[in-house]
């Protein structure tokens, strides 16, 4: 329910190295409006970035023998394992501050307060 996309990123955190980054990639010649989150799927900046998602990355990346062909792959490797690293904790932050919000939205009603921590601990 509270999974972002990247444009829900970037109005949530416009300052993120990986946000500018993958919003830059979108507007580049080569990738069409897309951006590849982790290095590894093709997305659009609509897509939401799921739990799902990230496990499927973080398998393709766990399954890698990590070889590189030259200094310039090897950058590229580290530069989307970090972006990866980034979106990951940025997509959490970003649930969390939804969670928030919800609760204290819930926390405004006639409901008891226990009630409203096992609503959101549904989302």
């Amino acid at each position: 329910m509270f999974d972002p996309s990247l444009l829900e990123l970037e109005t949530f955190a416009p300052t993120e190295q990986v946000v500018t980054e993958y919003i830059a990639d979108t507007k580049s010649s080569w990738s069409k409006g897309k951006y590849w989150l982790g290095g590894q799927i093709k997305m659009d900046p609509n897509d939401k970035i799921t739990e799902e998602l990230i496990q499927k990355v973080q398998k393709i990346n766990d399954e890698s023998d990590g070889y590189a062909c030259n200094s310039f792959e090897m950058a590229s490797i580290l530069r989307s394992q970090r972006q990866f690293s980034q979106i990951k904790k940025l997509a959490q932050q970003y649930r969390d501050h939804k969670k928030s919000l919800l609760l204290t939205d819930l926390n405004k009603t006639t409901l008891n307060s226990d009630v409203n921590n096992v609503i959101v601990s549904f989302v």
